[in-house]
């Protein structure tokens, strides 16, 4: 009997391939491995009752992935003889479920080890490895179970009693610490780890689909919005905090025994000052790759940040390309086949200059709309007020309603070089509604206050061209803020005006997708750029694009700073 198992995973890692030759030589059964375009097709042939048991077994030890989107099996004719040989797999991947098994296996050479190697990836170059343990004056060194065992409960127990530990991992030393307003004091830049999966939505609020990207073989770095349970325990003042899960067994461990004595989620944080607490290692560990991603509600995962070393068949031809938005539009259309169509991109960046481009017959790239920002908050209210009387009458009116904010924004200090992007526009528009005085942070308070809003419309912000009836045009930010300054006046709720940022910039791509598709039969639409690495955004965007318009990010690349 030969059954014929489908996966579709859409990167060329070659991490399935080997996963799979792995498992099927461990069972000692019959296979071959063919590989089309994203679908690997597993062909084991063996009796009825062992091909149950092999079912059983490869379901426990094949890893979820972000790139593994779906999976089948059907029984088939006959075994395909046409087998593949993976390449060697050269990307370091955190800890696998076999490895974890062995690690928590008492029978196991590798009882406790934080070294046990993964069968699939680059590895620890030396198991027998010691962790050295330093406390205060003294110093435990750990090479065997026992010694591992113990580590990990005076860690535990560190971190319970609210005490910082320095830990090194692969990407460098972290402090670790309870989550507490004490240790999150004055700190933006960190990420939570549950002690277990089951603790994921006592803090934040996640899909099904979030979850189990959460729990995949990449460990992955996923941005949510704190849930209101959660939320009124004040220990955060965060609206979304990065969470993810331990990425090592070494973190596992110390995970597994907070876990068992009621602590549910640490926090990784840079290092302030030398703890009196800090383990280190000798063990020769490859460096694994911290990726961030975006889960969209259709389970299509956009990498916002990826491996450093990128796969070379993705990135060749792309080295020469200086223009960020133009290196990320012909990164989309090589990852997607898309050179023979006409399509258009709408770049959109928090680090680059943002561009809304076209593709031709003639394998040119157009950039058709720049978004041009300003050099103060006071060049801003003088464009208003050029405009003629009723820009006058909006400034002075803005002016006497909100003195206090007029005065504060026209203070805030703004960095001298700037991206000409949508991010720094909505951060100019922050400040001017007083939702922040902090340029670095205002782009994102309005973008989170628009996540925070309950509702599914808001205030349409006037987002459009100068020249609205032209494709080659700047984007007309004076308009923008010049409407969002009357809705405030209006009485609109700082929520609700964000959202209307949003709500508007969504219509406003719908808008020109539906020009290209007339004007230029551009048939594709591409979205790239860090600014589509917010959920809420994207989704809106590309739900008032599905209708007309066949959407595509990037695939396997980061969807931003090639």
């Amino acid at each position: 009997m030969t059954l014929a198992y489908q996966f579709e995973y859409i990167s060329i890692n070659m991490v399935l391939e080997n996963f799979l030759k792995v498992i099927c030589d461990d069972f000692k059964i019959k296979y071959s491995i063919n590989k089309l375009d994203t679908v690997a097709t597993l062909f084991v042939s063996d009796t009825e009752e062992r091909l149950h048991k092999f079912a059983d077994y490869i379901a426990y030890y094949l890893p979820l992935s972000i790139f593994l989107k779906s999976t089948n099996a059907e029984v088939v004719g006959d075994i395909y003889e046409k087998s593949i040989s993976p390449k060697e797999c050269t990307i370091a991947l955190p800890f696998t479920k076999r490895a974890i098994t062995l690690a928590q296996d008492p029978s196991s050479v590798f009882f406790n080890n934080p070294f046990t190697p993964n069968e699939v990836g680059k590895n620890c170059e030396n198991c027998d490895a010691s962790l050295i343990f330093s406390k205060e004056n003294n110093i435990l060194i750990a090479n065997n179970s026992l010694s591992y065992q113990q580590v990990y409960d005076e860690v535990a127990d560190l971190i319970a009693r609210n005490k910082s530990v320095t830990i090194k991992t692969p990407t460098g030393n972290f402090e670790f610490s309870k989550v507490s307003k004490k240790q999150l004091r004055n700190k933006n830049n960190f990420e939570i780890i549950p002690t277990d999966l089951s603790n994921v939505q006592k803090m934040v609020i996640l899909d099904e689909n979030e979850i189990r990207n959460l729990a995949s073989i990449e460990k992955p770095i996923i941005r949510a919005k704190i849930n209101s349970i959660y939320a009124s325990t004040n220990i955060l003042s965060q609206k979304t905090v990065k969470i993810r899960m331990p990425n090592t067994l070494l973190l596992q461990f110390i995970c597994d025994k907070l876990y068992k004595i009621g602590v549910d989620f640490i926090v990784k944080t840079k290092i302030d000052i030398e703890e009196q607490y800090f383990i280190d290692y000798d063990a020769r560990t490859p460096k694994i790759d911290d990726i961030e991603i975006c889960v969209l509600e259709n389970n299509e995962v956009l990498i916002l940040k990826g491996h450093d070393d990128l796969p070379s068949e993705l990135v060749n031809g792309l080295e020469s390309i200086e223009v960020p938005a133009i290196k990320q539009y012909a990164s989309i259309l090589k990852e997607r086949d898309l050179f023979n169509y006409k399509s258009s991109c709408f770049y959109f960046s928090k680090i680059h200059d943002d561009a809304i481009m076209f593709f031709n017959e003639k394998e040119e790239i157009l950039e058709f709309v720049k978004f041009h920002t300003f050099t103060s908050i006071e060049e801003i209210f003088k464009k208003i007020e050029e405009e003629g009387k009723s820009g006058q009458t909006l400034v002075k009116n803005y002016k006497n309603t909100y003195p206090d904010i007029y005065e504060a924004a026209q203070d805030t200090e703004i960095p001298e070089t700037l991206a000409q992007n949508l991010f720094s526009l909505f951060a100019f528009a922050s400040i001017i509604l007083g939702f922040s005085y902090d340029f670095e942070e205002a782009a994102e308070i309005l973008i989170e206050n628009a996540e925070a809003y309950g509702g599914q419309k808001g205030p349409r912000i006037e987002f459009s061209l100068r020249e609205n009836n032209k494709i080659k045009s700047d984007f007309d930010a004076i308009k923008m803020i010049r409407s969002a300054m009357s809705f405030k006046l209006a009485g609109t709720e700082d929520l609700t005006l964000s959202f209307g940022f949003l709500d508007s910039f969504s219509y406003f791509l719908s808008d020109i997708a539906d020009t290209h598709k007339a004007t230029l039969q551009s048939s594709k639409i591409t979205l790239g750029g860090s600014l589509f690495g917010y959920k809420r955004l994207t989704e809106m965007t590309c739900k008032n694009l599905l209708s007309s318009h066949k959407i595509y990010f990037n695939r396997e690349l980061p969807i931003d700073d090639l």
